[in-house]
């Protein structure tokens, strides 16, 4: 089964991958990643991002604020991005983590 990914995926992919290294190899054994260390692997990767495209972070209509009357919140190409580099990166951090083993000898 042949599945194809975005066009966006394939750019954001190499760009956390290069973060994740670079993280893993300044702390070789993380157990617990803080919040705040997970908000800056992203702003990391969107940064190189806004570099490649810099149409993302030019949204017009998520910049003039024309949806914030509406009940329903406007999610425009940043947020979209920003989740999207955030859902890549916390999946391949979790593929990554060492496995700890139980009693019975089974765990993850």
């Amino acid at each position: 089964m042949d599945i194809n990914y975005p066009e966006l995926y394939y750019r954001v992919y190499p760009k956390v991958m290069d973060s994740v290294n670079g993280y893993l190899s300044n702390n070789p054994n993380p157990e617990n990643i803080s919040d705040d260390v997970l908000e800056s692997l992203v702003d990391e990767v969107y940064e190189k991002m806004v570099e490649e495209c810099p149409e993302i972070d030019e949204d017009p209509i998520e910049r003039r604020g024309r949806y914030r009357s509406l009940q329903r919140p406007f999610y425009g190409r940043r947020r979209l991005v920003r989740d999207i580099i955030t859902i890549i990166l916390i999946s391949e951090l979790l593929r990554r983590r060492r496995p700890f083993i139980f009693e019975n000898g089974y765990g993850y």
